[in-house]
Parts: C-alpha cells; sequence; structure tokens
C-alpha cells in the first residue's frame, strides 16, 4: 500500500509538471498566432533615440507565417527603397541605390537593423518563438494593471538563435506580449522590450507602441510605432521572390 500511495504522488507531480510546461507552450503559441497571424500586412514607424540625435523610419512588411516576409523602407530617401526579403531559412537584403542583392549570414542576425537597437532577427524573424525555444511559467505579475504570465523561453540545443534566453510577460486575459527581457549566453540582461497602447486593429485587440531599450547604454533606445496592420490577407509564396524585392518603390503588397 505505501509503495502504490508513493507510486500515485510520483506519477501526479509528473503529470503536473507536463501539464504546467504544456500550457507555457500553449500560452506562447497563442500570443504568437494572435500577434503574427497567419498572414499579414503592416505599416511601422521606427524611431532611433541617442542622448544626442534620432532619426525616424517608415517601412511596410508582409509576412505568410514564419517562413515568408518582405519588409520595404518607405522613408527615409536615403534608405528609400531597400528592401529584405525572408524564405524559410534563407534572408536577402536589396538595395536600389548601388542595385546590390546581399543574401544574410546567419552572423548577421543579432546585428542592429537598420541601426536600431532591435536586431535583424528581432524584425525579420529568423527565429520561432514556438519552435526554436523550450517555455516555462516561471510566475506571475502585473504590467499597466494587467495580470501577466511570466514564461521562460529557452533555446533548443539544435536551435539556431541569438538569445541565451527570453522572459516574456503575456496577458493571462487576452495573450497579449507586454514586455520581453533578452539575455545573452552568458544569463545577462541585454534589453528590454515593452509594448503599450492597446488597441483595436484588423479585428484584433493588440498592443501599437513597442520601446526597447539597450541595458548597458543609457538613453538610447528605440521606438517602433504600429500604423497600419491587416490580417489574413491573400498572399502566396510567389510574392516572396528577389523580383519582387528589387521592384523596390514600385512594389504592390498584398492588403486585401
Amino acid at each position: 500500500m505505501k509503495f502504490q500511495t508513493i507510486f500515485f504522488s510520483i506519477a501526479m507531480i509528473a503529470s503536473m509538471q507536463f501539464s504546467y510546461s504544456q500550457n507555457a507552450t500553449d500560452i506562447i503559441k497563442k500570443a504568437d498566432e494572435k500577434f503574427q497571424g497567419k498572414s499579414s500586412y503592416s505599416e511601422m514607424k521606427m524611431t532611433i533615440v541617442r542622448p544626442k540625435w534620432s532619426r525616424t523610419i517608415t517601412f511596410k512588411s508582409c509576412n505568410l507565417g514564419t517562413d515568408y516576409s518582405m519588409t520595404l523602407i518607405t522613408d527615409p530617401a536615403k534608405e528609400k527603397g531597400q528592401t529584405f526579403l525572408k524564405r524559410q531559412e534563407n534572408m536577402w537584403s536589396w538595395n536600389p541605390t548601388i542595385s546590390r542583392l546581399v543574401k544574410l549570414p546567419p552572423a548577421m542576425m543579432s546585428q542592429g537593423w537598420m541601426g536600431s537597437d532591435f536586431s535583424n532577427d528581432d524584425l525579420l524573424k529568423e527565429s520561432s518563438l514556438v519552435n526554436d525555444y523550450t517555455h516555462k511559467i516561471i510566475g506571475s505579475e502585473a504590467i499597466d494593471g494587467n495580470d501577466c504570465y511570466k514564461i521562460e523561453l529557452t533555446p533548443k540545443d539544435d536551435a539556431a538563435v541569438v538569445w541565451g534566453k527570453l522572459i516574456k510577460w503575456i496577458t493571462k486575459k487576452d495573450f497579449l506580449q507586454l514586455k520581453t527581457q533578452y539575455f545573452d549566453e552568458d544569463n545577462y540582461i541585454v534589453k528590454t522590450e515593452t509594448a503599450s497602447k492597446i488597441m483595436l486593429m484588423s479585428g484584433r485587440e493588440i498592443p501599437t507602441y513597442f520601446v526597447l531599450e539597450p541595458a548597458d547604454e543609457p538613453g538610447n533606445k528605440t521606438i517602433v510605432e504600429m500604423i497600419k496592420i491587416k490580417y489574413d490577407i491573400k498572399a502566396t509564396e510567389t510574392f516572396f521572390s528577389q523580383q519582387n524585392m528589387k521592384k523596390g518603390m514600385a512594389l504592390v503588397f498584398p492588403n486585401k
């Protein structure tokens, strides 16, 4: 009888731990799907802030799942028409000024995108929050009055990712990602992203204002504002081509 009781207790604990892990992954999936969607078209404004200067970049972006994306810089004039393409594991940039196509190697994923505090991986989405990390709920905490799950994301052994780990705060009610901390391989915090100004856009309530601040560079930050987004657009894999990315400002995005 005693052996049966111990065995039952161990089985219950194992079951609870498995369920807890599964719940963390489900939360990440729901949060990722809510913001990314199966497909989307968006227009954004990014402001890079430094102690002595700031500059603003506007861009359009389209994605089909996590495997395909196209981003077009629309302002300022110096970068206008520059495009970025992702097709599954491959990524390229196109500079119309010098008519040059460059394939982006994995080593460039940690570099700042367009000189911002966001990395190429952050905005061009090479890695997958769902597939490249394991997930664990490590607590609960309120962000701006919203009760949030606090979830730790640890890279899988075979995942080609930039970060040593992530910690995300995701609302329990609507699965909104309100805060993310990025850590290096030595477990030092590198930067923190906060999200706010929750608005109804394309039928979904999502954050529309994002601030990213590096931990070791006081006064530096990058702000991204969502101007427009439309989900479940009729995008196909054929749109995400090198031929289209070379069209620059003449590129017509699917947005219906």
